[in-house]
């Protein structure tokens, strides 16, 4: 409960202008707030939330739908595999070099899981050498 009462206000500025603090007192000021990408979110809710009883409610995790389960290689990682080269990236990670490689060098979509565990392979591969 400490930490609910000394979380800062997020959505507020101190009466300087600074951040708010836990400490922070006086009259808050309107902070701009610039929104980013919106996230769609499921409404379920559990019934402890009424009761208020169970901690447990404080670990709730709200369900997100819409993330793209699909991405594009960014131009650092199109340049090093360019670098690397298309046939070396796919014997040294295990990745398909006529698939996978081709599309990120194309900058075709492919699965997230996927983009992430080459890019890891990638920079484990960069500091290596």
């Amino acid at each position: 409960m400490i930490q609910y009462q000394e979380h800062p206000e997020a959505k507020s500025l101190a009466p300087d202008g600074a951040p708010c603090a836990a400490g922070t007192t006086g009259l808050l000021q309107r902070a701009h707030v610039v929104a980013g990408e919106f996230r769609y979110v499921g409404k379920e809710t559990d019934r402890k939330w009424e009761e208020g009883d169970d901690i447990s409610v404080l670990e709730f995790k709200t369900t997100e739908y819409g993330r793209s389960t699909r991405v594009v290689a960014n131009e650092e990682v199109k340049r090093d595999i360019t670098k690397i080269g298309i046939n070396r990236c796919a014997r040294e990670s295990g990745f398909d070099r006529k698939n996978f490689i081709r599309k990120l060098v194309r900058g075709l979509p492919v699965k997230r899981n996927s983009y992430n565990e080459f890019v890891r392979w990638l920079l484990d591969y960069k500091s290596n050498t």
